[in-house]
C-alpha cells in the first residue's frame, strides 16, 4: 500500500511539473507545446509579418482603407492594372505550401547567397535539416475534402502565421556543440563575434532557409479575364496565381544570369548581417525559440507585367517593391525578406513603450546598436506605434529603438527613420518589463 502511495505521489509530482512547464510557454503560442518540450529543446515558430508583436490587421491596411497596395503604373512603372473584382486585403485568399526549413553554421560556404552550393553533396554538408515535414497553410478551404491544409489544421496555423503568435513548425533540435576560438576552423566566426583565441561559445548559426513549394495569392487577371481555377495548389485547381516563379529573381535579371543565381524563394534565405548576434545556440538544457519572420502580411501589392512584343498581360498580387523596384518586368522578386533570431524566454526581457500616437504607418523597430543599413532589413523586433505598445523576448544586449515610418512611398514597408533612442538589456532585467519612451510620430 505504501509503495502504491509513493508511485501515485511521484506521478502527481511529475504531472504538476509538466503542467507548470506548459504554462510557462502559454503566451508563445495557443497550440500545446508540451509534446514539443518532451523531445525538443527548441520551438520553431514561423511568422509572416514585419512586426514581431501585435501586427496590423488586414482591415487596417493602406491607411485604414483595407485596400491592397497598387504598384506605380505608366512611364517607368507597370503596365496599367486590370482591377476586375479586386478583393480587399482581408478577403484575398492565400495558400502557402512550405517544403522544409534548414539552418547552417557554415559561414564561408554560404557567402554570396548560396552560389557555392553546387550539388547535393554540398547541400548535405552545408545545411542542418531541422524541419523536413511539409506544412500547408491556407486562409480559406480550397476543397470540400479533407485536404492537406485541413488535415494539418492549416486554417488556424495560417491565422497564427499572420497574427504575431507564430505558426509552430515540427522540428528537431539543431547541433549545438561548444566551439573554441583556438581552433583555426572557426577563425572567421570568432573574428566576426570579436572574440579572442581564448574564447568559447555555443554553436553560431549564420543562415536559415525556408523552401516554398507554392505560394498562391487567390486573385489574378489575364488579358481582361479573371484567372479562375487555373493555379495548382496541393494538386488541386484554385483561383489565383502561384507567385513563387515570379518572385525567384529581382526585376531585370537576364535569363543567362539566372543560371548562376539561387532562386529567392527556394529557399527564402536569411543571412546574419553586420552587428547582428541573434543566432547563437548556447550550451545547456534551457529551452529556446527559433523565430523566423518574413514581411508578407503588411506588404501585399498589385503588380502588372507585359513583356515587350508579347500579347499576354497579367495582373497579380505579390509583395511591395520597396527593396527592388518593379517596372513591368515579369520578375518581381527581392522584396520578401526574412530575419531569424534565437530567443531564450527564461532570461529575456519585455518592453513597454510609450509615445506612440496610433498612426499605423509608423512602427517601433529594434535593432542592435551597431547594425547598419537598417531600412533595408527586417528589425530584430517591431510593433506598430500604438499607444502603450509592447514587445516581448529581447535578449541581453545594447539596442536602439527607432520610430520608423512608411512615408517616402506608401507601400506598407517603413522607409524613413523619424527618431531613435538607445537602451540596454542586462542580466538584472531577465523576465522583467522595461519601460521606454519615444515619440512616434
Amino acid at each position: 500500500m505504501r509503495n502504491r502511495f509513493i508511485q501515485y505521489s511521484f506521478f502527481i509530482l511529475i504531472l504538476t511539473s509538466l503542467i507548470h512547464c506548459d504554462n510557462e510557454f502559454e503566451d508563445i503560442t495557443s497550440a500545446p507545446v508540451l509534446s514539443t518540450l518532451f523531445n525538443n529543446r527548441m520551438l520553431l515558430l514561423v511568422k509572416g509579418t514585419y512586426a514581431s508583436d501585435n501586427p496590423i490587421s488586414f482591415q487596417d491596411y493602406n491607411g485604414g482603407t483595407g485596400a491592397l497596395y497598387l504598384d506605380n503604373i505608366g512611364e517607368g512603372g507597370d503596365a496599367d492594372h486590370q482591377l476586375i473584382d479586386l478583393p480587399s486585403a482581408a478577403n484575398l485568399p492565400i495558400y502557402i505550401d512550405l517544403g522544409e526549413i534548414r539552418i547552417s553554421s557554415q559561414f564561408d560556404k554560404g557567402i554570396n547567397e548560396l552560389t557555392q552550393i553546387r550539388n547535393p553533396i554540398d547541400s548535405q554538408e552545408f545545411w542542418d535539416f531541422i524541419a523536413t515535414e511539409r506544412q500547408v497553410f491556407c486562409t480559406i478551404p480550397y476543397t470540400l475534402e479533407n485536404d492537406t491544409c485541413q488535415k494539418q489544421n492549416g486554417l488556424f496555423r495560417m491565422q497564427q502565421f499572420f497574427d504575431g503568435t507564430g505558426a509552430q513548425f515540427p522540428s528537431n533540435d539543431p547541433t549545438a556543440e561548444t566551439i573554441s576560438c583556438s581552433d583555426p576552423k572557426y577563425f572567421n566566426e570568432c573574428a566576426g563575434l570579436q572574440l579572442g583565441p581564448e574564447a568559447t561559445f555555443g554553436r553560431q548559426y549564420f543562415y536559415t532557409g525556408i523552401y516554398f513549394r507554392s505560394f498562391v495569392t487567390g486573385w489574378g487577371v489575364q488579358n481582361g479575364a479573371l484567372l479562375l481555377d487555373q493555379a495548382r495548389f496541393d494538386n488541386r485547381r484554385v483561383t489565383g496565381v502561384n507567385i513563387v516563379p515570379r518572385n525567384n529573381y529581382i526585376p531585370g535579371t537576364s535569363d543567362i544570369a539566372k543560371q548562376d543565381i539561387v532562386p529567392k524563394m527556394f529557399p527564402q534565405l536569411y543571412s546574419v548581417q553586420g552587428g547582428q548576434r541573434d543566432m547563437q545556440i548556447r550550451g545547456g538544457f534551457d529551452p529556446y525559440i527559433l523565430e523566423i519572420r518574413m514581411n508578407i502580411k503588411e506588404n501585399l501589392m498589385v503588380h502588372t507585367f507585359q513583356r515587350p512584343g508579347n500579347p499576354i498581360k497579367q495582373t497579380l498580387v505579390g509583395f511591395s517593391d520597396a527593396l527592388s523596384a518593379h517596372k513591368n518586368e515579369p520578375d518581381i522578386g527581392g522584396n520578401m525578406i526574412s530575419r531569424s533570431r534565437i530567443i531564450y524566454p527564461e532570461t529575456a526581457a519585455s518592453l513597454s513603450i510609450s509615445g506612440g500616437q496610433g498612426d499605423l504607418r509608423y512602427y517601433y523597430a529594434i535593432f542592435h546598436s551597431d547594425e547598419i543599413n537598417i531600412i533595408r532589413q527586417i528589425p530584430l523586433a517591431a510593433t506598430p506605434a500604438r499607444q502603450n505598445a509592447s514587445i516581448k523576448y529581447i535578449n541581453n544586449g545594447k539596442y536602439k529603438l527607432y520610430c520608423v515610418a512608411d512615408l517616402e512611398r506608401v507601400d506598407g514597408f517603413p522607409d524613413t527613420i523619424i527618431r531613435e533612442t538607445e537602451f540596454v538589456i542586462s542580466d538584472v532585467d531577465r523576465r522583467n518589463t522595461i519601460a521606454l519612451e519615444l515619440s512616434c510620430p
